[in-house]
Formats: structure tokens, sequence, C-alpha cells
């Protein structure tokens, strides 16, 4: 173990899977990590996460309540210089925030102030960003608002999902984290920029109604949506009176006949199906069929039988 006699005292707050990996590179790096806040004990990681970090001999915090005497009288005897975030599904009270002697650092995924909030994954997707990043941040009483420290940008490419930027960010971040530390090491602070004010772009949390397919947008729209919500999560529509999930599709310029509807099958060909949208066609490559059917849309065509005429979806939307 670490020199506790010189090294900075390091408390770490997290969830899996990202506190995994954050709490195995502070350990590589030789971070004097002098506790571990993981989930509360309702959560259904909380028992192989605490097997985990008693695993490598750290010291487990035990919690009920994130504002209870017991929890503060425990922090507070531990002495942290400083606390690291590695993903937490709960607000800090500032009270908890206040007893860290430095304060706590947030690995946020995306280029602070844009993006503040709960799934800056997908939104980027969704909005036809180019880049994206990761930023620490001081945490403060308000989401995603305390002073930066530092960010890394990283490109979004053009088949990207909320998945790969999931893990790009994830894996950029914590080395940011080790980054950061050492210098806090090596100079007893950290920089602090305080964020412009001003209105920037949200990333709230998806509600299950965005989930919903409207074949009334566009067919880009609607492609870059599968992948902003892949592989976590899943777009959908109905058909055949059965919810169809949209893992992956591509996107086709396409002249549609007269009278033709937003989510009609327009066309099929021996591994292609071709919806028609507000504009262009999208044409689903991996998809999911009620409880009986996952494949590519080769297969979907041959056992599920899609007519031309056929309409996906609704044909109004809220």
């Amino acid at each position: 173990m670490a020199n506790t006699t010189t090294q900075k005292r390091i408390l770490v707050i997290g969830v899996p899977d990202m506190a995994y990996s954050g709490i195995l590179a502070l350990i590589n790096a030789s971070i004097n990590i002098v506790g571990v806040m993981g989930p509360l004990k309702s959560h259904n990681t909380y028992h192989n996460f605490k097997s985990f970090v008693e695993a490598n001999k750290l010291n487990f915090i035990e919690y009920d309540d994130l504002k209870s005497p017991k929890l503060y009288k425990t922090i507070t005897e531990l002495k942290p210089d400083l606390a690291v975030v590695f993903s937490f599904n709960h607000k800090l009270p500032i009270e908890f925030i206040n007893l860290i002697k430095d304060g706590i650092l947030n690995l946020h995924p995306s280029l602070l102030p844009e993006y503040r909030g709960g799934n800056p994954y997908s939104r980027v997707i969704m909005n036809g960003e180019t880049e994206t990043g990761v930023t620490i941040h001081f945490m403060s009483e308000n989401f995603d608002e305390g002073d930066i420290v530092a960010q890394v940008k990283c490109p979004i490419d053009e088949f990207e999902t909320m998945g790969t930027i999931f893990n790009k960010t994830n894996y950029l971040g914590i080395s940011l984290i080790v980054s950061a530390l050492k210098e806090y090491e090596k100079n007893g602070k950290l920089p602090r920029h305080i964020q412009p004010k001003g209105e920037f772009k949200k990333a709230k949390n998806l509600s299950d109604m965005e989930y919903l397919i409207n074949f009334n947008n566009t067919a880009v729209e609607i492609e870059r949506l599968i992948r902003a919500l892949n592989p976590f999560l899943a777009s959908y529509t109905h058909y055949k009176g059965q919810i169809l999930k949209l893992h992956k599709a591509s996107v086709v310029d396409y002249e549609f006949p007269e009278n033709t509807v937003n989510g009609e099958i327009v066309k099929i060909e021996a591994d292609r199906i071709f919806i028609k949208t507000a504009k262009g066609a999208i044409c689903p490559e991996i998809m999911q069929f009620g409880a009986l059917f996952l494949g590519d849309s080769k297969d979907f065509i041959q056992i599920v039988n899609p007519k031309v005429g056929d309409v996906i979806g609704y044909n109004r939307y809220e």
C-alpha cells in the first residue's frame, strides 16, 4: 500500500461498471485510496461491488443515507484530502461535499458547459455532433456546474453508438483523473476554471416516449436515434401487433411513389426493407420482433414475411 504519511488521502465514490475500472486505474497508479463508497445496500450491484473492493484490500464504507450523522462521522475520521466520483446514481448533499478538505472531483462525459445532464452519450449522437469529450470538474450544489479542472476532446465517428461513446469517454476520463491526481499529489492543488454562464445544450435522460420511432422524422434522425440507444437501450416501433425494436439501420435516398405514407414499407429486396420517412428511406439491418425473433433483415424477411404496403408504427404522433 502507499505511504499514507506523505501521500494525499483520496476517497473514491462510485457505482459499477465505471467504478471498477476507475479503482483499478488508481491502484495501478499507486494512488492512496483511504475509502470507497459504493451503491446503497438496496442496489443490485452492492454485494459484488463490496466483494471487489474488499478483494483489493480497500476500506469499504457502509451507509444507508447520504445525510446520516454516522456516515459524516466516518468520512470526517478518514480525513480525505480529495474525493473522486466514478459515476454515482445519487446527488451528493452540499453538507457532504463540504466534508472533503479540497473538494470532490466528478468525471462528466461531455465538454462542459455543453450537455449538462444524465445522458450526454445519447444526446450528442441524436444532435449530430462531430465531437464530444470528457470534463473533470469540482462538484458543487448544482449538477455539472462546478469549476472545471481539465477537459479532453474526442471525435464522434460516423457509426458511433451510445456504447462506443460510453467506452471512449470512460477510458479517456479515467486517464484524465489519474493525471489530475498526480498533479494534485505534486502541487497540492488543481487548476479551477469557472464555467461560463449562458444557455447551453442539455443532456437530460431520455424519456420512454423518446425510444419510440417517429417515421414523420427524417431517415437521418431515425438512424441517429437507433445508434444513440444501442446497445443499452433500444428504439422501437410496432408491427403486426408486436413490438419491433431496431438495433441497427442505414439511410437511403429514395424517391417514393405517390400516395405512400410515412412508416410504409415501399420496397423489399432479398436482404433489405425500405421504410418511408419524412425524408429518405430507413433500412433496418438488425432487429428484434416480439419475443421470438432477433436477427438481420434477411432473416426477418424470410421468417416474418413483411409485404410492400404494410405500415409500421403509427401514422399519427402526439
